[in-house]
């Protein structure tokens, strides 16, 4: 192919990387953007070292997280040292590694895949608009995936150049004096650089340890004897990156006390994984967890007899779909065994998969059709994929928009109530959950607000609002409450609710509401932290929503 049909190629990826996020650019801080950006932009340069010995989040979230991301932690630092109160330099940054992990996917499909320029660029350009992937781009703390997805693929490629580079071969050396000849391990510069990214993509996420899977997969499913050399040589290849995740996991045991974080237990917890499994599947696939509608069997269908077809024909694809579809998307989503809960970024690096079955079908298919009416129909397959995937991604970021922005206004509100109200004003104040969650103390404090506004007046909100744990927002909570009602010449009390689809105000004082007075000693009755969420929910929702 000419190289300015490359260019092209490259630059239709970046386009379907970053164009649909430019609108997210000044979507403001959300959820656990607040807490994080707040303490590591706070953090000075000298930070870093000690970053490989201890969780990155500290204790903010009530508990210690047994994490250690001194690398992801740095790119917010820096990102929030100019103007943390502004979200567009995180953004940008967020797009622009979304960017290069869509060149990344387009360089493994060439190199390792083995696809044509222009299947490789299609597999790109799916990984970039699929719809699960907002959470990791439009969402600031969704870096935390985005960017080891990064380092986890040029850790892939480099390695994946190391193999196909001759200098991996062997070489003798005659033993001064000997008389002997040694075989001895000669690595290229690919090999080392793959070295160097796996310690970085390491410390960036601990699902970085899967890697050597990754790399065994393609050596064995994709690779023969005389690319990848004896058994021995191969494992020895592995060997360095077996030793650095050991050293890894026993660095999480002497700080953490353990090596990963839970795991099954139960029948209940395998059926619960399989359940995310499934769920994160439809996600990627047809971009919702709605009921399947009747073309997506059809095309589901459609897609299974080209594989099959393409599988009877071609011995390769097999192992190539083998490699870069079945056994990517098992290693990929392997830790969600482990990560606690659910969500859609925890399957970002999985979501290659899916790209490369597309674009392996695409290149297996589309060369043996003759007439040209054929290549155009699937062509413009083709472009209906990526076209459908499109519009459910910019329905998806609409949400992301539709949350940052109740989720600024929130903050701006409550700053107007805080700073206009005398000081030990009681503020009771409900907000969308998908802005505001584990936002709560962080939202009233600096970069986000001139000074710590905590100082000036009482925040009580539901407690998924709140930074921790059921048990520490009770003890948060009630001393706040009963702080306000023990006060001399008792201050006012203002209630604000935001509503969750339009961001409506709902504003209601004791002025307005006398009995509004009368149920903060009812709130102090409940006796446990679920009850005095749901009466302050309750309140918020029948009482102040309008």
């Amino acid at each position: 192919m000419p190289p300015i049909r490359k260019v092209w190629l490259v630059v239709a990826v970046v386009l379907a990387a970053c164009v649909p996020y430019l609108s997210s650019i000044r979507d403001y801080f959300a959820q656990d953007d607040f807490g994080t950006v707040m303490i590591l932009a706070k953090r000075s340069w000298t930070t870093f070292p000690r970053w490989f010995v201890m969780p990155w989040m500290e204790y903010i979230w009530g508990y210690t997280p047994d994490e250690i991301r001194p690398f992801v932690a740095f790119t917010y630092q820096l990102t929030g040292k100019w103007a943390p109160h502004r979200p567009e330099l995180h953004h940008i940054v967020n797009i622009a590694m979304h960017a290069g992990n869509a060149l990344l996917v387009m360089a493994i499909g060439r190199a390792a895949v083995g696809l044509s320029p222009v299947a490789a660029a299609f597999a790109a350009i799916v990984f970039a608009v699929l719809p699960s992937q907002p959470e990791s781009v439009a969402w600031i703390t969704g870096r935390v995936d985005s960017m080891p997805a990064f380092f986890y693929l040029a850790t892939f490629l480099a390695y994946v150049h190391f193999r196909r580079s001759p200098a991996q071969q062997s070489f003798d050396l005659t033993l001064l004096g000997a008389g002997r000849h040694a075989t001895i391990f000669h690595p290229p510069a690919a090999y080392l650089a793959a070295l160097a990214l796996f310690f970085i993509t390491l410390f960036s996420k601990q699902n970085a340890i899967t890697m050597v899977a990754t790399l065994a997969a393609y050596d064995l499913l994709v690779l023969g004897r005389e690319r990848r050399g004896s058994l021995w040589w191969t494992v020895a290849a592995w060997t360095p990156f077996i030793l650095m995740t050991a050293g890894y996991l026993a660095l999480r045991r002497a700080v953490f006390g353990h090596t990963v974080r839970g795991g099954i237990d139960s029948v209940h917890d395998i059926e619960a994984f399989f359940g995310m499994v499934e769920r994160h599947l439809l996600r990627v696939t047809v971009g919702h967890l709605s009921p399947i509608l009747s073309w997506e069997v059809w095309a589901a269908v459609f897609l299974l007899a080209l594989v099959t077809f393409a599988m009877w024909r071609e011995p390769r694809f097999t192992r190539r779909v083998l490699c870069f579809s079945v056994a990517w998307w098992a290693i990929g989503v392997a830790p969600i065994l482990v990560a606690g809960y659910e969500s859609p970024r925890h399957v970002y690096l999985a979501s290659v998969a899916w790209a490369f079955l597309l674009a392996l079908v695409a290149d297996a298919v589309v060369p043996r059709l003759q007439r040209p009416w054929l290549r155009i129909m699937a062509a413009t397959i083709g472009l209906a994929v990526v076209a459908v995937y499109v519009v459910q991604l910019r329905a998806t970021l609409e949400d992301w928009h539709a949350l940052a922005r109740i989720s600024r206004n929130a903050v701006e509100r409550v700053r107007e109530e805080a700073l206009s109200a005398p000081e030990g004003t009681l503020l009771l104040v409900g907000v969308p959950r998908s802005s505001w969650e584990w936002g709560v103390p962080f939202v009233m404090q600096p970069p986000y607000q001139p000074t710590d506004l905590t100082a000036r007046v009482r925040l009580v909100t539901p407690w998924r609002l709140y930074c921790c744990g059921a048990e520490q927002w009770d003890v948060y909570a009630r001393r706040h409450l009963q702080a306000w009602l023990d006060a001399p010449n008792r201050p006012p009390l203002v209630a604000l609710h935001f509503a969750p689809d339009t961001g409506h105000v709902s504003r209601l004082t004791e002025a307005e509401s006398p009995e509004l007075r009368e149920l903060i000693p009812v709130l102090l009755q409940t006796d446990t932290p679920e009850t005095l969420d749901g009466a302050i929910v309750h309140l918020l929702e029948r009482v102040v929503k309008k």
